[in-house]
Parts: C-alpha cells; structure tokens; sequence
C-alpha cells in the first residue's frame, strides 16, 4: 500500500504543478514599473467567464486574456463585483488603450468597453493600478511563464 500512496502524493504533487504553470504567468511592464502574477484566460470559456463571480483583485495579480488573433475587441463588466483597469496589448505586445476605474455592471444593460485599436490581449488589474504605477498607452510588457 506504501508505494500507491507514493506514487498517488507524487502524481498530485505533479498535477498541481502542471495547473499552476499552465494558469500562472507574470507581466512586466516596460522599465520595470510592476510585475503582476496572472491567470491566463485562453480558452472561448474562460475568455467568457472572465473576473465574474471573483472576489476583488490585490495589487500583485490580474487576468490576462488570449485571443487568437489581433482585432477589434470588447469588454464588459457583467457580474464582476469591484473595479478594475482594462489594458488592450497589440501583437506585438504594445499597450493600445487603456480604461482606468470601469465599474462594476449593477444591470443590464451593461456599459461596453472597447479596445479603439486592434489587439490580441488584454489585461484585467485593480482598479487604479495603472495611474498607481505610471502605465500608459505605447509602453510595452513583457510576458513570461
């Protein structure tokens, strides 16, 4: 019975590494103004459920979204509970617009956010953090795993 327990407490110790790296990436913003640990929404239903139904972000982590390609996008902020900043990042990971203090949706219909430029990114952090931290529009990120 030893070893299936081994072997049981070495696949869980596997599994939870495996989600973690493949959930977890970090952003780092041009001249080193902030690092944030993010959660990568990749998939059309993680995109979907987005920050819904989450308790508020701390300054050291967000959401960053994945598109499959660069284009017009739009966000909207349907059951999130507190305010965020959205930051639309082009291909080549240029920060393109940014909306600073968007509120939560109290109903419908809900406020649309739009991206005014193409982009293939997008990353969700607390409210405030970009005046915060001195991010701006044409300043690059840096992406790692």
């Amino acid at each position: 019975m030893k070893p299936m327990k081994a072997i049981a407490a070495l696949f869980l110790v596997w599994a939870l590494c495996s989600a973690q790296k493949s959930i977890a990436s970090q952003v780092i913003f041009d001249g080193g103004a902030r690092a944030v640990t993010v959660e990568v929404a990749d998939t059309p239903q993680k995109r979907t459920l987005g920050l819904m139904y989450r308790r508020p972000l701390t300054e050291d982590r967000g959401m960053w979204f994945v598109f499959p390609q660069e284009e017009a996008l739009v966000f909207w902020m349907k059951n999130v509970s507190f305010p965020i900043d959205i930051i639309f990042i082009d291909k080549s990971l240029t920060i393109r617009y940014i909306w600073k203090s968007v509120p939560p949706c109290a109903s419908e219909p809900c406020p649309r956010y739009p991206s005014n430029a193409p982009a293939q990114y997008v990353l969700e952090v607390i409210s405030g953090f970009c005046e915060k931290y001195g991010i701006r529009e044409n300043q690059k990120v840096l992406v790692t795993r």
